[in-house]
């Protein structure tokens, strides 16, 4: 028999994989994209705070509850 919560460990590992694939997949296009020009340190700076967002804060809140 399962543990209680084990599902909701899962289901937040899911998650956390899958935020970290796209966040990289997102950086890295946004990298190639705009290397070079102006305006990619400051994307940079907005896609590393959603970045924090979704795979450091929402996991901690959820993990808290």
């Amino acid at each position: 028999m399962e543990k209680p919560g084990t599902d909701l460990e899962r289901a937040l590992r899911t998650y956390l994989i899958g935020a970290v694939i796209v966040w990289v997949g997102l950086i890295a296009a946004t990298a190639i994209l705009l290397r070079g020009s102006d305006e990619f340190p400051i994307m940079l700076t907005i896609l590393g705070g959603g970045a924090v967002w979704f795979v450091v804060i929402v996991p901690t809140m959820l993990r808290s509850r």
